[in-house]
């Protein structure tokens, strides 16, 4: 799509669908345009991570209702947003989407300043205490996302919590994901 064209976002899913899917489930509409990031996300999703972005993140939930994991202030919490709802997810706070089958939703977000950084962070799932975190320049969400979870999801080092000793399982199918990764990534 480019700015100003006029097209159905519904139509577009429809005709996207295939992309939408695990590992990464997200796909940017617009490419080339100067402002903002703008994408659908589907679901399900299998991400354990949490995304830090250095500015707001809009989401709008077209189709079924979300979880957003969120660390605020070191606390974990979840807001629910359902469908037709909408959150701003504010600067600096890590939030993890957790997106259930047949969920679609619209996100929105700056394109980064050359001094800003985003970064994934994964949190113990038995007790929250951080695992590990990989901050770096963002180019392309769809295409950098995969590389970080490649090395964190390969590493049962990184996978073990020093806090409590609790190891994070792998994502359902993410054995069956990794060759997705590699596809036309100029990162890898």
């Amino acid at each position: 799509m480019k700015p100003l064209d006029v097209f159905s976002l519904m139509g577009w899913i429809e005709e996207n669908k295939h992309r939408l899917r695990p590992p990464i489930t997200n796909e940017t509409i617009y490419k080339g345009n100067d402002d903002f990031i703008v994408m659908v996300s589907g679901g399900p999703n299998t991400r354990k991570d949490y995304h830090y972005n250095e500015t707001e993140e809009l989401f709008l939930q077209l189709k079924g209702a979300i979880e957003i994991g969120l660390v605020v202030d070191g606390e974990h919490r979840t807001v629910t947003v359902r469908e037709g709802e909408m959150f701003l997810c504010p600067p600096r706070v890590p939030h993890q989407p957790r997106r259930f089958a047949d969920t679609y939703g619209l996100i929105i977000e700056k394109y980064r300043e050359p001094h800003q950084k985003d970064a994934f962070l994964y949190y113990c799932e038995a007790c929250g205490h951080k695992l590990y975190e990989s901050y770096f320049e963002l180019k392309d969400i769809v295409k950098q996302l995969p590389i970080v979870q490649n090395a964190f999801y390969s590493s049962e080092t990184l996978r073990t919590c020093t806090h409590c000793g609790a190891i994070m399982a792998l994502p359902t199918d993410w054995e069956q994901s990794l060759a997705a990764i590699a596809i036309d990534n100029p990162y890898t």
